[in-house]
């Protein structure tokens, strides 16, 4: 039986960390190696993780400064000896059976993902939110049926859903890829370069993660009053990425257009946006050049990109009259 390494990034959760953490080690899915990252918590959450792990020989405490939960979760992919990965976040919980539903699946088509529905609830435990996974479907990203087939389902049913939270992968697609430092939004970040290494995907219908959305959380007050280059930038990432599904030059352009609108709406019309310093005020200002141009949509997302990195943006030189990009 196979070893499934389960990451969890603990920061000030003492709240809800015992429930999580009760439906993770009572799994029906013995074999695993349960990895607690406290990540400089300053509540009672590393005294929570403490105990748990005298009572279950399984978990292992790992103690750090803050630096964020990609840290956290860098820190157990390095100390993790699994075959399997999954991750679970320290205020939601999960099935009992989850990780034996998940494990099971992948053992009959050997798919290097193994997909469940998932629930949205309050911090009240309502339900806000039921997945769309309807059917368990396998997708062998090998065939070119397969592949536009997923792009499709991937895009109009699921939304363009990007955690990882509900799912088990193979540990083999960790290898290269670690979360990135300092960002929000960090699984949009690194999701396209996951499934780009992914020969098969299995879906499984069954409503198995509990995502509980607390009115405080990230994802709850982005959209009313929180301005985000970083979901800008992974969005274009993603969507430079995301190009591998796409056979058809119109159904390219056609994606790479709404996620081009998307980022220079967030960009130059989010009005709770905070004060942007000068370098910034300078990108706004040549996006503004860049949305009336004739470039390639391909060519508009790159160029944002690299202009979102503040770093790069002043070896820049873009010269829009040309059509050329010079770097």
């Amino acid at each position: 039986m196979s070893k499934i390494s389960i990451i969890i990034p603990i920061y000030n959760v003492e709240q809800y960390l015992s429930q999580c953490l009760d439906s993770v080690i009572n799994q029906t899915y013995k074999n695993l190696e349960i990895l607690l990252i406290n990540d400089g918590s300053t509540d009672n959450s590393g005294k929570i993780c403490d105990n748990y792990a005298k009572l279950d020989n399984r978990i292992r405490v790992f103690h750090k400064k803050n630096e964020g939960v990609s840290s956290a979760r860098n820190l157990g992919l390095e100390k993790c000896t699994g075959d399997f990965i999954g991750f679970v976040d320290p205020d939601d919980f999960i099935e009992l059976n989850m990780y034996e539903l998940l494990y099971n699946e992948q053992q009959k088509t050997n798919a290097d993902i193994i997909w469940c529905n998932y629930c949205k609830i309050s911090s009240t435990g309502n339900i806000i939110y039921l997945g769309e996974i309807n059917n368990n479907t396998f997708y062998d990203l090998s065939l070119k049926n397969n592949k536009k087939i997923f792009s499709k389902n991937f895009y109009y049913i699921l939304n363009m859903k990007t955690y990882i939270w509900n799912k088990l992968f193979k540990r083999k697609l960790f290898y290269n890829i670690r979360f990135p430092l300092k960002k929000t939004f960090e699984d949009l970040f690194i999701f396209m370069s996951l499934i780009l290494q992914t020969n098969t995907i299995q879906f499984i219908s069954k409503t198995l993660y509990y995502y509980r959305q607390r009115d405080t959380s990230l994802c709850a007050t982005f959209n009313t009053s929180k301005f985000s280059l970083d979901f800008i930038e992974a969005s274009i990432i993603f969507g430079i990425d995301y190009n591998y599904f796409y056979n058809s030059k119109k159904e390219l352009n056609l994606y790479l257009f709404n996620i081009y609108r998307i980022a220079l709406k967030n960009i130059l019309f989010n009005k709770h946006r905070n004060k942007f310093q000068i370098q910034e005020k300078i990108i706004i200002k040549e996006s503004r050049k860049l949305l009336y141009s004739n470039l390639p949509f391909k060519y508009k997302l790159d160029i944002i990109r690299r202009c979102l990195n503040v770093n790069l943006y002043y070896k820049m030189k873009i010269n829009f009259s040309t059509k050329k990009l010079n770097f």
